[in-house]
């Protein structure tokens, strides 16, 4: 059964409701925290494309897209396809992150992992709560992208 309007921007409403609450999470609850900050919304945009395709990925994000296009034609749409797409965007994003440091001679390689190291970790620990924040939105308001 085909989504309608109103049911497509309820998902919508529902995935920036999403977008916002791990904002807030990211930079209020977890930034005053003494650990690294980690990379929530890059992978909240992971969860939408990997849960709604490609399609929609365009729209929330190009991290997204790229999720898309992987669990459409190379992963599943689930979890698993979440986790793998997360890992591969969050090292591309702190290898990238790093690349740009080291080309710009803002610090040393030592210093540069010290901080990338913890990134990445506490990243990868928030990768299954942030997926179900995704996964409660394409569920409970239906998949906008369809085969």
């Amino acid at each position: 059964m085909p989504m309608t309007r109103h049911d497509i921007i309820l998902k919508w409403i529902s995935y920036l409701a999403a977008m916002v609450l791990v904002a807030v999470v990211n930079y209020y609850v977890l930034g005053p925290l003494p650990i690294a900050l980690p990379l929530l919304l890059p992978i909240l945009a992971v969860a939408g494309g990997t849960l709604e395709g490609a399609s929609f990925g365009a729209v929330y994000g190009g991290v997204c897209w790229a999720a898309g296009l992987t669990t459409q034609y190379v992963l599943r749409r689930d979890v698993w396809g979440h986790l793998i797409c997360s890992v591969i965007t969050a090292l591309a994003w702190e290898l990238g992150s790093l690349a740009l440091h080291l080309l710009a001679r803002t610090a040393p390689l030592p210093v540069l992992l010290r901080v990338a190291g913890p990134e990445l970790l506490w990243t990868l620990v928030f990768i299954l709560p942030v997926y179900w924040a995704g996964r409660f939105c394409c569920v409970n308001y239906g998949r906008i992208y369809h085969e």
